[in-house]
């Protein structure tokens, strides 16, 4: 019992009582003591196994209360969670017998990476340590941790006992390893016939173990998808590389399919058949996981390309009845009208380009929450853009009585032409300006200012500033009104208008350029807005074209085509092209325009993109088609109601030369058009890549032009002999043996026809017309380039 204060005031008054009462007292803490010990031992005996795991990075992840107590370790298990496991391991050599064969051993088996069990580890106390060994499954390429498990054997094995240290492999395992390893793990012969698994391989396909034992893998293992190549996989453990690894779907009693990752090692102990220790990994949770992921990104995407599908017919069906209105209201300006009605018609297209202003801020919202707003790099003058830009607004202060005062890029040296999105710079400076304007009552005014805060060789630093003398904005809503959809005040839309769009678009856009935007206001007290962006400067001396004159004649006379469905905005086009003295044909649909392409030839073609039946996009193609190279190449302008720039690329890879937006400006369509019908006639070949081959040899490129002229024709007429017997995969076989010469030879107008003909007959009724077509045009191409190239030979020597 226990010795304290109390028990010392009972004992007997006398010395030799008082010792002798003391020997007691420590004899039975002696005997206590001496049963404790000997029940503890028991215990560690019959505990679990000590475990270590070991990172990738040779740290330690994780460790049990019996293995800290095998090594004496005072310290708690967490305590070795994140040291060098050669920490721990310094501890082990210690308690062994022979220290230096341990780590000797140690270093082999972890440097050759292949599974051990019941290594044996002799103690300085006589004892022996059973060491197991075991590499955990990572996903091919990737660091694998280790698992270490010890036991304290009875008694020192004789000699000559295996390193396994028992008669059978399946006891081995069940008795050490595998039946305490939180992994599924087995263990099967070289001909995939199981010898034993521990419990969490039989829990994974919810079978006994017992059940399991003596049956061939491929049995036990049904896949849910077709079963692995169990002969291969069996081949390549007996191969000299005997290690296997990947990912198997099993099907368990209860049909849940699971996923694992395994991985499987051949071990050859000395006494025993070679056998195969596999380890797996369950890993449904993450595979599942990763498929919602996916599934959720497919939603994700179909929602954007559901809401770009109604954005891109929202635009279309605002901007094709805008181009209407506003083309209409263009050609009213053009009549004699009295000052009332020319007030009427200034209402109408001031209110038509507030509502296209308005699409446009959404459809700009749009393309930057989707990061499919592109910017421009063009070379542009700085001070000239911006003063242009700004003159409207000036015009439309003043008519409010406000004073406008600029002060913009006043340095006197030069500035240099940068290299950026003028349009996109100007969108922002322009909404600044408009705002101020906006919420500024007269007599109030407005400064704009621009200057270069730094340069460089390279850059150009330009910050912009707007301050006005109107309303300000309350110091709680300075954050919010760079938000989408949100202004300052609730009421300010229903006094001002607007969405709300166009301050979060103008940041966007500042930060899409590398610069930043800020705000200074105070109720009452007016704001100034402020923003820089960094420029690269211009190489060389450039001058911006001053624009051509709205009709300088160069269409007189000429013949277009228009393809419209809707009937206002042919009238409008009708009107405009009659201005200018252009004779016009127009159709009401693709089929249409095709039918009068074929009866007579062009100087353009203006195609709507959004018609029913056939799209213009598909006209296009039919359109390049034609048996007539030249009139297969007629430029095609196309009128699009749709604003996104990767639907505008897309147009132009279908053989489109030119895009024009509705509504558009007449201008701009001048421009475009002029510019079309005026383009220099594409040459018929280009040697450009032969003379670049030939590294100035000026005979290679003559023995290539004489093999063109002696290969092609042959192949022409088989490919027209071909095509007369409808046998199209021929035609396919005979147009791509000749389609690397005529890509190196840079021959114009082939690319419809190549595309058609390469491309397989699709099943059913098959396009015979079209494809019939495209053999004409591509062999009409090929004899006019046949014909005039060899005038790139030399002359012949006189005689």
């Amino acid at each position: 019992m226990p010795f304290d204060a109390a028990s010392s005031s009972a004992a007997p008054p006398d010395a030799a009582g008082r010792i002798a009462e003391l020997e007691r007292a420590l004899h039975d803490a002696t005997a206590r003591a001496t049963a404790a010990e000997r029940r503890l031992a028991e215990v560690l005996e019959q505990a679990e196994p000590g475990r270590l795991l070991v990172g990738p990075t040779g740290t330690i992840m994780r460790t049990n209360e019996a293995l800290c107590q095998l090594l004496g370790s005072l310290e708690e298990p967490e305590f070795w969670v994140g040291q060098p496991a050669n920490a721990l391991f310094a501890r082990l050599q210690h308690l062994a017998a022979h220290p230096t064969e341990f780590m000797q051993l140690l270093r082999a088996q972890r440097a050759a990476q292949v599974p051990v069990l019941g290594a044996a580890v002799p103690l300085r106390d006589g004892r022996v340590l059973a060491q197991d060994y075991l590499l955990l499954p990572a996903p091919s390429g990737a660091a694998r941790s280790e698992l270490f498990s010890y036991r304290l054997a009875t008694a020192a094995p004789p000699p000559g006992t295996p390193a396994l240290g028992v008669s059978s492999l399946a006891e081995a395992l069940q008795a050490q390893l595998l039946d305490t390893f939180p992994l599924p793990t087995a263990m099967h012969d070289m001909q995939g016939v199981l010898l034993a698994c521990n419990q969490a391989f039989a829990q994974l396909l919810q079978w006994p173990a017992q059940h399991l034992a003596g049956c061939r893998l491929s049995e036990v293992l049904p896949g849910a998808d077709p079963p692995p190549a169990w002969p291969a996989y069996l081949a390549q453990l007996a191969s000299d590389a005997p290690q296997a690894a990947g990912q198997w779907a099993v099907l368990p009693r209860d049909g849940q399919p699971r996923q694992l990752l395994y991985r499987a090692h051949r071990v050859d102990q000395p006494g025993h058949a070679p056998y195969v220790l596999l380890c797996a990994l369950d890993l449904t949770e993450r595979v599942q996981a990763e498929a919602e992921l996916r599934r959720g990104k497919e939603r994700a995407e179909a929602s954007a390309r559901a809401k770009e599908s109604f954005l891109a017919n929202l635009s279309h069906e605002i901007r094709t009845p805008m181009n209407g209105v506003l083309g209409m209201a263009r050609q009213l300006t053009k009549t004699d009208l009295g000052p009332d009605q020319r007030e009427l018609l200034r209402i109408i297209q001031a209110s038509g380009e507030h509502l296209l202003s308005v699409l446009n801020e959404v459809l700009d919202m749009t393309k930057i929450s989707a990061a499919r707003l592109e910017m421009e790099q063009v070379s542009f003058d700085l001070r000239e853009s911006v003063e242009e830009a700004l003159q409207p607004l000036a015009v439309q202060a003043a008519e409010k009585g406000l004073a406008f005062h600029m002060a913009l890029l006043l340095q006197p040296e030069p500035l240099p032409r940068v290299i950026g999105d003028a349009y996109r710079l100007n969108q922002v400076l322009l909404n600044l300006v408009s705002n101020a304007i906006k919420f500024t009552a007269a007599p109030g005014s407005i400064a704009v200012g621009a200057y270069v805060l730094g340069q460089t060789e390279t850059h150009v630093t330009a910050s912009f500033r707007v301050t006005d003398t109107g309303m300000g904005i309350a110091p709680d809503k300075l954050e919010l009104i760079f938000e989408d959809f949100v202004q300052a005040d609730t009421d300010t839309a229903r006094r001002f208008g607007g969405t709300g769009l166009g301050l979060g678009i103008a940041r966007a856009l500042v930060e899409q350029m590398g610069g930043t935007i800020a705000v200074d206001s105070q109720p009452g007290s007016g704001s100034t807005f402020q923003f820089s962006v960094t420029l690269p400067q211009a190489q060389g001396v450039e001058t911006t074209p001053r624009p051509a004159p709205l009709d300088t004649g160069a269409l007189r006379g000429r013949r277009v085509l228009v393809a419209e469905d809707n009937g206002i905005n042919r009238e409008v086009v009708r009107r405009v092209l009659h201005g200018w003295g252009v004779e016009v044909d127009e159709a009401a649909d693709g089929p249409a325009a095709l039918a009068l392409h074929a009866e007579r030839p062009y100087d353009a073609v203006l195609m709507d993109i959004q018609m029913p039946g056939m799209s213009g996009v598909e006209a296009t193609r039919q359109l390049r088609l034609h048996p007539d190279p030249e009139r297969a190449q007629v430029p095609v302008l196309a009128l699009t109601a749709n604003a996104f720039r990767a639907d505008l690329d897309r147009y132009l890879k279908a053989g489109i030369n030119d895009c024009l937006t509705k509504p558009f400006k007449e201008d701009e369509f001048y421009r475009k058009l002029v510019a079309l019908v005026q383009a220099p006639a594409a040459p018929l070949y280009d040697l450009g890549q032969v003379h670049e081959l030939a590294d100035g040899e000026e005979a290679f490129v003559e023995r290539v032009v004489r093999s063109f002229l002696l290969h092609v024709p042959p192949v022409l007429q088989q490919a027209q002999a071909a095509a007369a017997a409808g046998q199209w995969a021929q035609v396919a076989k005979l147009v791509h043996h000749i389609k690397p010469n005529l890509l190196q030879f840079g021959i114009a107008g082939i690319a419809a026809p190549l595309q058609l003909l390469l491309e397989p007959p699709a099943s059913g009724a098959q396009p015979d017309k079209a494809r019939e077509d495209a053999v004409q045009q591509l062999v009409r191409q090929l004899t006019r380039v046949l014909t005039a190239l060899p005038e790139a030979l030399p002359a012949a020597p006189e005689a």
